[in-house]
């Protein structure tokens, strides 16, 4: 224990708060959310900046205010961070995505994770509960195809579904989709068929433009059609265009997204869109598409709302003809698919009003390819009459050719008019001459070839690596790879799919198969673009990891990040800003305190110098490091055995004395450590004293309070008696002035002038006492208030810490004060009740007086004359 305590004091000697610098120069880059910032030695050494902001707003966090909050989202670095707002049931965690969507639990959906699936119910910390109803033989309805709950053990399905279970397709429909409101699809075919099947040949394919580069291929005009400037913004990634007039600018889409779209049928176009303009709603022509000859728009959200100011927001569009897709005005079915066989221009609006600007970025369409990946069931395979043929029954079989070139695949295959029944050209109609084969299959073409559209009778490699097979797309005779292996994709299987990585074909440096990206479960299975498809870098890492296969906590988190519960993966550490190292902590959570701090979580502060007392320990382990090289220089001195010998007397001497020191500072540890043990129970004690002194001052503030409210009710009854004496003197000058005007009454009502003179002098006297109590109950008041304020001082000084006075004498010089006080209170409340007395008496008299003087009958004068010479005689 001693051994302990030592190293203890030599440690907190050496922990010493570290210089910190205060350049003026240097500026807080708090990203416009924080204009307080502190500067960070360790920070400056690392990064070159060494301020770090403080109170971030807007829901941000980081050393600049960078990032949001664990819990918040915000779809681009400038806008306001905004709560996720997961359910804590339905949510693996409490992040999410930057269009404000949390990852669900299983059975669980909803951008909160609020809501049970179709056939879940009763939400719970493990998820949503699978309907057992839903098993029952008697209601076991497919969720996809239904429109609404089993009515009386029957299944609801949607217009285009059919089935006891809602599970199957109308004739003349495919591909059953739950986001569908009519269930399924109908076969479109180009008119010729009714009869489809959702294609196996066909994946996934986005067409995006994300903008990390360049304006990519984006361009801007005005409603007239004249350009207008776009520009692209490094910074953010992004495209925007500005307006000073009202008229409308709109953002151009470039070619890829136009052309032969027919794959996206029934699929969203999504972009992010802000404006920084508030109070502005949108128009009915903010999303505008044109082709074969139509045009159809749709607003940003409905007309009576307002576009959000500031704030960045997923805008989506689903392609069909749905009153629900908002699109106006509404085609039929084969109108909306012939605009999307020949998309000639997607606008979107860009400026809203006058010096208005307008932000997009992150621009899909979702479409599919004939190559290995992710399904596309939406893409359809028609069963074609005779005279067709083609997967969508698009061409004219052998022998057939159209009844009106201008319609193209729109148009009726009729048989060909040649004589002998010879063939034509499918188009022109013009028949073949007798040397001439139409006939010319692809099964003509051995595997790794295809049929040249333009030339049948030839057959060409296939533009693919490792021998894969091909095939021409329809209409647009773009050749694709067939049947890529696992996790390729690409028209020439020259990509890595989604969840992969590698070179296949070497085009950026070595040969590297695709492989499975590993980023340790912490990831959304369900979302794209999770790894590089080049170098397997994990990009959306959840569950607060990081790292380049996710296998680490973030910056500011600890925990383990390989754990299969994502609760138990990484948390957040918790340590004080002031104390800890920048969003940093070890792997058990405990925090990398700044010199001069400690404790697990750095709240504690070091002193800055160790105490008076150490000094004394410090001398004696002086001398005891004095005595240990004297005694190692003698030993090294024998072991050398260079020159004379130690005498062995000399050296066991000299050890005694060593092991004397060492037993002296021992038993002063054992004694530091009892006088210490000593000290700690005295100043708990003088805690706990000054615990009961701290009450005692507050019933003194409290005594101190109540005095100062008498005084002031005090100091009203003086103002009120001063009032009645005033009103008393005017009284007696009203009755002094009757009396002077005032005829002498008879003589058996007369009372004399010395009873009036009498009541006269009884009434001044009576004034003049009242006045004089008035002064002494004022100076009473007075003296009362001094004393309240020198009582409710006297806590203030107490609670400073006094001057050197000891505790004893405060409290004896408090309780002389207060019995003073106490005294000159009861004094007063004696004084003004007998003040309040007196002044009912004066009251009281003097109406009295009043009475008497009202009761003087009023004589003439020579009735006085009369009784007067009655008198004399």
């Amino acid at each position: 224990m001693p051994a302990l305590w030592l190293s203890c004091c030599l440690c907190v000697s050496l922990l010493l708060p570290a210089a910190r610098a205060t350049s003026r120069k240097e500026v807080c880059d708090c990203n416009g959310k924080s204009r307080k910032c502190i500067f960070d030695q360790e920070l400056h050494r690392q990064t070159g900046n060494g301020f770090r902001c403080l109170n971030c707003n807007d829901n941000t966090d980081g050393v600049h205010c960078e990032k949001c909050k664990e819990g918040f989202y915000r779809h681009r670095d400038r806008d306001r961070c905004l709560p996720c707002n997961c359910n804590p049931k339905g949510s693996l965690s409490a992040r999410c995505d930057n269009s404000g969507r949390c990852s669900c639990k299983p059975g669980v959906t909803g951008d909160r994770c609020d809501r049970c699936l179709p056939g879940f119910h009763t939400l719970t910390d493990a998820g949503c509960i699978r309907d057992q109803r839903h098993l029952d033989s008697k209601c076991d309805c497919d969720p996809a195809g239904i429109a609404g709950p089993c009515d009386s053990g029957r299944c609801v399905c949607k217009p285009a579904v059919t089935g006891d279970r809602c599970d199957r397709c109308r004739p003349g429909y495919y591909h059953l989709d739950a986001g569908n409101p009519e269930g399924c699809t109908q076969c479109f075919c180009y008119g010729h068929s009714a009869k489809c099947r959702s294609s196996v040949d066909y994946s996934v394919h986005k067409i995006t433009s994300t903008f990390h580069q360049d304006a990519d291929g984006w361009k801007a005009i005005q409603r007239n059609g004249s350009p207008a400037k776009l520009h692209w913004s490094q910074r953010h990634r992004d495209v925007y265009s500005s307006a000073r007039r009202s008229d409308p600018v709109y953002f151009v889409a470039p070619a890829r997204f136009l052309g032969n779209q027919q794959v996206s049928y029934g699929q969203s176009l999504s972009f992010d869109y802000r404006v920084d303009r508030g109070g502005r709603h949108p128009s009915a022509h903010d999303v505008i598409l044109e082709g074969a000859g139509l045009r159809i728009r749709a607003p940003l959200m409905p007309l009576s709302k307002t576009l959000p100011c500031g704030i960045t927001k997923t805008y989506v569009f689903r392609l069909n003809e749905h009153p629900s897709s908002n699109w106006s005005p509404q085609l039929s079915y084969f109108e909306f698919r012939r605009l999307l066989r020949n998309l000639t221009a997607l606008q979107i609006r860009a400026t809203y009003g006058e010096y208005s600007t307008g932000y997009i970025d992150n621009v899909t369409l979702v479409s599919a390819r004939p190559v290995s990946g992710a399904p596309a069931p939406w893409v359809e395979h028609c069963i074609c009459p005779v005279g067709y043929k083609g997967q969508f029954c698009q061409d004219c079989a052998s022998g057939y050719k159209r009844d009106s070139a201008r319609l193209g695949p729109f148009g009726t295959c009729v048989p060909c008019n040649c004589q002998g029944g010879g063939a034509c050209d499918p188009d022109t109609g013009d028949c073949y001459s007798g040397d001439e084969n139409p006939d010319i299959e692809c099964a003509d073409c051995p595997l790794g070839f295809y049929n040249d559209p333009h030339d049948p009778r030839s057959c060409k490699p296939c533009p693919c690596h490792n021998g894969f097979s091909c095939s021409v797309m329809p209409e647009t005779e773009e050749v694709v790879c067939n049947n890529c292996p696992l996790g390729v994709t690409g028209a020439r299987c020259e990509l890595c799919a989604d969840g992969y990585f590698g070179d296949p074909f070497g085009e950026r440096g070595l040969v590297r198969p695709c492989q499975l990206c590993q980023c340790n479960n912490n990831i959304d299975p369900s979302a794209s673009g999770n790894c590089d498809r080049l170098t397997g870098r994990c990009l959306k890492c959840i569950h607060n990891t990081a790292g380049v296969n996710c296998d680490q906590c973030k910056a500011g988190y600890f925990g383990d990040p390989l754990a299969p519960n994502p609760a138990d993966k990484c948390r957040a550490c918790n340590c004080n800003p002031m104390g800890s190292e920048p969003v940093e902590c070890r792997s058990d959570g405990s925090c990398v305190c700044k010199p001069g701090f400690g404790g697990l979580n750095c709240e504690h502060q070091a002193l800055a110098s160790c105490p008076a007392c150490y000094n004394q320990v410090k001398i004696q382990m002086d001398q005891f490091m004095q005595q240990l090289q004297s005694l190692e220089a003698l030993i090294s001195k024998a072991q050398g055995g260079g020159g004379a010998a130690v005498p062995g007397s000399e050296l066991e001497g000299r050890m005694q004395q060593a092991e004397q020191a060492l037993r002296d500072i021992l038993r002063e540890a054992q004694i530091s450590e009892g006088v210490s043990r000593t000290l700690s129970r005295q100043l708990d004690k003088v805690r706990s004293q000054e615990n009961s002194y701290r009450n005692r001052l507050d019933d003194l503030k409290t005594a101190a309070e109540r005095i100062r409210a008498l005084s002031s009710q005090y100091q009203n009854r003086v103002q009120d008696t001063r009032r009645l004496v005033t009103q008393m003197r005017l009284s007696l000058a009203e009755s002094e002035a009757s009396l002077k005007n005032s005829k002498i009454p008879p003589i058996d009502h007369y009372v004399g002038s010395n009873g009036l003179k009498s009541l006269a002098q009884e009434a001044t006297r009576l004034a003049d006492s009242h006045v004089e109590s008035a002064r002494s109950m004022e100076q009473l008041t007075r003296e009362t208030e001094k004393y309240s304020k020198q009582a409710l001082s006297l806590p203030h000084q107490g609670e400073g810490g006094g001057s050197g006075v000891s505790d004893s004498s405060v409290v004896q010089g408090l309780r002389g004060r207060l019995e003073k006080t106490k005294t000159l209170a009861q004094q007063l409340s004696r004084e003004a009740t007998q003040t309040d007395m007196a002044a009912d008496r004066s009251y009281q008299h003097s109406l009295s007086l009043l009475d008497s003087v009202s009761g003087l009958q009023i004589v003439d004068d020579r009735s006085f004359q009369v009784r007067a010479s009655c008198l004399c005689a």
